[in-house]
């Protein structure tokens, strides 16, 4: 008769001896975290300048004297909340290890980098304007400072592409579903 108490002899396997590799990535769940955090302040700054836009229209109006469209602003808070709702989206899904998250990470990455394009130009085309009425060597003074700003526009769509590289990485793909 054998001793209930005495723990059952198990063979120990390769695999066992790798259960550190075996590990499932922590990088789409860092990625998704940092992700839905960055979403929710997205969420709340557009709401914000879209209020501002309808409650105090003296800002509008400013930004109208800058060089700005009405149609600009607006339309870009909206796109900014909605680009924010699916971020929320890709987090959550990469939070579960779902490999939908990853794939609509990709496709954020490349639509992330468009607009940041498109608004450089826009905001480039708008500081033209704006500096027209000043004096050429002032004007052009200010062009410059106003393109060196405007870089900055591509700050964002450079770290998305490092979370894509991460998150596209043969470890972490493997680890989602």
């Amino acid at each position: 008769m054998s001793n209930p108490y005495t723990p059952p002899e198990a063979e120990v396997t390769s695999t066992n001896n790798n259960s550190a590799f075996n590990q499932r990535s922590s990088t789409p769940k860092v990625i998704g975290i940092i992700s839905l955090v960055l979403a929710g302040i997205g969420i709340m700054g557009a709401l914000s300048s879209l209020a501002m836009s309808s409650f105090m229209p003296e800002m509008l109006e400013v930004q109208e004297k800058m060089g700005f469209s009405k149609t600009y602003i607006v339309g870009s808070n909206i796109v900014s909340l909605l680009l924010s709702f699916w971020v929320i989206f890709i987090g959550i899904k990469l939070v579960k290890y779902q490999d939908i998250g990853r794939r609509h990470f990709n496709y954020y990455t490349i639509v992330s980098i468009f607009m940041s394009i498109f608004a450089f130009f826009y905001t480039r085309s708008a500081m033209k304007n704006m500096f027209s009425d000043m004096k050429p060597e002032m004007a052009q003074a200010a062009q410059d400072m106003s393109t060196m700003s405007s870089v900055a526009v591509f700050i964002a769509p450079i770290l998305i592409i490092i979370a894509a590289i991460f998150l596209n990485k043969k470890h972490a793909k493997e680890s989602l579903n």
